[in-house]
């Protein structure tokens, strides 16, 4: 296989035979591609038998494909048959195989079905929402005194809330391998009602049922069923022992309990497995039951050999040494309950004769801007920034990465505006957010068919792009700005273009006084239409707004959704489903199955545009240049008395992190300890703080040439520049004064 020259560190890592290795790799290491040549290598050698495989445990399907690919081109350079020797899976689809092999060990029939995350999602709502009006005591019990008079307005906010809660109570429960009757047992047990453990348990117990009733089992189910079935039948275990003598685990710092505890048994005592991370990379705790002690634990386990993969030819020196700085800075501050959130190996440059070697350094590319800015004037001056190197680099790669995907919909509408090609690796798309805006707005002026704001935030959103000219669109503005004022709007809808017609009609263009004679046609048109069936009244809107096949797919897709919602909530009114579809704006829930994100993302493929992406989906990525935005001390704390957390909602009473706290009270239930209220949430604050240092680690070492790194004050101007923000920077000012 000649086209592979290892480093010193990867060549180390391939002289493995057997046993067990666990290794560090840092940030552009090339450990898919060691890995990958490991793979074929111990095929190569005659290690695998006919009826054997070497087995490959990664984290999403992107990267079983990513792998597949790499190990297949190492397998043909061989002279070997490409798809023969190795299976490449994610945890899930090795349970699936597994559960597949024996659903009668698992209690399950043949023809059993798999329920996808949209569709147990649809579930947990319907019951969710059947609970919160069941119980009304509870929610009154966890809302601050000064939020209860407000109880109608949080209605939904609370629904946010509980679905986290319920969604998190799940899966950690499902992850300790616990059923709601053994949780209810050990309640009884110990003598415990506590409220938290009450809605989680009850949840749990309806949602087992749904998923029974349709002779289904979740993503979660098949992970713990795998595990059962594998303790439950040795020989089964022993014949896969046999089938995978060799275990390669991608990702391991993202590894879980019951993930563990899967492959500790298909390898076996005396097995073979080798487990490639990086802990500074773990970044999944808040959303998953994922954790980085494991691996961390493995490093140092009697009988592993541990390696490190410290080289790294993806950045310049510049941006190493700011990357470095943060793990050697972490190793004695922000504070003592944090260190070691980062932790070695540094990352090493490449030698000079490396095949991958690092780019020209360009400490003048590092931009660490320091000055206070508010959340707008941040954008304004990204996107402009953007725009300006766009058009001196137009063959080159660039990321805004973002935090939080509604600050990352709102650069992709600035730069839309900007006329500059834009891909997005957030929740939904722009045309997704664009339809759900549309709807929104019409919704909330049907809700409040007497509110002049509403239908003028409805004519807005109609025609707001029916003109490009700069000149005609302020005149629009301007007018939907008076529309807001007008106090007679059935005047405007019935009688709009009569002599006393309202003077804020005289300023249109004609453009926009024909679109709105169209839109008052449609108004009333449709007056009769919002008393039909919410979903109904969807499509009815959906017909005459949109005419592209997505466009309509999707409004299909949202009527669906508020059907479901209706079954389940029959109070639902137009305005709850105005709240929804805003939600889906901003960026706060996913569409499932209208995402445009490609299962392979290669930044390479859009030079000259501009990725906006989460710092969670550019993990694997890299771009030449990276902008870096909303770095203050909200989106990265570090648990000083100041810092606000996100899970921390101004609703609920003594702030509490009511999903900390309840998955805190089950494990606590588990281990027969008593649980003290508050302190979950403290914990929780540590834990958020640590792997926000890590997200921040993620997101410096995306770059290759250059990197801009920016903070705002937030919403209400109460934040302050991120902590380890304000280290780099002085760093920065040695270092680059050192250079001179």
């Amino acid at each position: 296989m000649p086209e592979f020259i290892p480093r010193p560190a990867q060549a180390a890592i391939l002289r493995y035979t057997h046993g067990k290795m666990g290794i560090a790799a840092v940030p552009g290491s090339g450990k898919t591609h060691t890995l990958s040549y490991l793979a074929a290598d111990l095929i190569a050698s005659d290690r695998i038998k006919e009826d054997q495989e070497v087995l490959i445990v990664t984290l999403v399907n992107s990267a079983v494909q990513n792998f597949s690919k790499r190990i297949a081109l190492f397998m043909r350079q061989a002279g070997l048959l490409e798809n023969i020797g190795y299976r490449v899976r994610t945890l899930h689809g090795l349970a699936h195989d597994i559960v597949r092999e024996r659903p009668d060990l698992a209690g399950l029939s043949n023809n059993f079905q798999i329920l996808d995350e949209r569709a147990s999602n649809d579930l947990l709502d319907q019951i969710v929402s059947t609970w919160q009006r069941n119980n009304p005591d509870f929610l009154l019990q966890y809302t601050a005194l000064d939020a209860r008079d407000n109880m109608q307005y949080l209605g939904n906010k609370w629904k946010q809330v509980l679905l986290s809660m319920a969604s998190a109570f799940i899966q950690q429960a499902k992850d300790m391998e616990l059923n709601p009757q053994q949780i209810r047992t050990q309640m009884a047990h110990h003598g415990i009602d506590q409220e938290l453990l009450r809605f989680g348990v009850e949840v749990y117990q309806d949602y087992q049922n749904a998923l029974s009733y349709q002779a289904a089992i979740d993503f979660q189910d098949l992970i713990r069923l795998a595990y059962s079935i594998l303790k439950l039948d040795a020989d089964y275990l022993q014949r896969l022992q046999q089938r995978w003598p060799y275990i390669l685990e991608d990702e391991a710092q993202d590894s879980s309990a019951l993930q563990e505890k899967i492959l500790r048994l298909l390898c076996g005592e005396q097995g073979n497995w080798v487990r490639v991370g990086d802990p500074n990379q773990a970044i999944y705790e808040t959303f998953t039951t994922a954790d980085p002690k494991y691996l961390l634990q493995f490093l140092h386990e009697k009988g592993v050999q541990p390696y490190d993969l410290p080289n790294s030819g993806r950045s310049t020196f510049s941006i190493i040494h700011l990357a470095n700085h943060l793990i050697k800075w972490n190793q004695k501050e922000p504070a003592p309950e944090l260190l070691k959130a980062l932790v070695p190996p540094l990352i090493q440059p490449t030698g000079q004769n490396d095949p991958q070697p690092n780019p020209p350094d360009m400490p003048e590319r590092i931009y660490l801007y320091d000055k206070a800015l508010s959340p707008e004037k941040e954008e304004d001056m990204v996107v402009q920034s953007v725009v300006r190197w766009l058009a001196e680099n137009p063959r080159q790669t660039v990321a805004i990465l973002v935090t939080r995907n509604d600050k990352g919909a709102s650069l992709v509408q600035k730069l839309k505006n900007k006329k500059v090609k834009t891909v997005e690796l957030l929740h939904t798309s722009f045309a997704t957010r664009r339809i759900a805006k549309i709807l929104s707005d019409v919704m909330y002026f049907f809700a409040e068919p007497q509110s002049a704001k509403k239908l003028a935030a409805a004519f807005q959103s109609l025609y707001e792009e029916h003109s490009e000219d700069a000149q005609e669109k302020k005149i629009f503005r301007a007018f939907c700005s008076k529309l807001k004022k007008e106090t007679l709007v059935e005047n405007l809808l019935f009688h709009p273009f009569e002599q006393n017609e309202p003077s804020s009609l005289d300023s249109l263009t004609a453009t926009f006084r024909e679109n709105f004679e169209q839109f008052v046609i449609f108004i009333q048109k449709n007056q009769k239409a919002s008393l039909l069936p919410i979903h109904e009244f969807i499509l009815t809107l959906s017909v005459q707004l949109f005419t592209a096949a997505h466009e309509l797919a999707l409004t299909y897709k949202l009527a669906e959704m508020m059907e479901r919602a209706a079954t389940a909530n029959p109070s639902l009114t137009l305005k709850d489903v105005a709240v929804e579809l805003d939600r889906i704006y901003s960026n706060r829930i996913r569409i499932n199955g209208f995402s445009e994100e490609e299962l392979e993302f290669d930044p390479d493929q859009h030079r000259g545009e501009v990725v906006v992406s989460t710092i969670h989906k550019a993990k694997g990525l890299e771009w030449d240049r990276v902008y870096l935005v909303s770095v203050n001390n909200y989106d990265f704390p570090t648990n000083q008395p100041y810092d606000q957390y996100i899970s921390e909602r101004y609703f609920i009473r003594d702030r509490l992190n009511l999903e900390a706290e309840m998955l805190a009270a089950l494990k606590n239930l588990a281990g027969g300890k008593p649980y003290q209220e508050g302190e979950p949430t403290m914990q929780a604050r540590i834990n958020y703080s640590a792997e926000r240092l890590r997200l921040l680690y993620v997101g410096i070492t995306r770059a290759r040439r250059e990197l801009v790194m920016t903070w705002n004050e937030g919403k209400f101007n109460n934040c302050v520049m991120a902590i380890p923000f304000v280290e780099l920077t002085a760093f920065w000012e040695q270092y680059y004064a050192a250079l001179d």
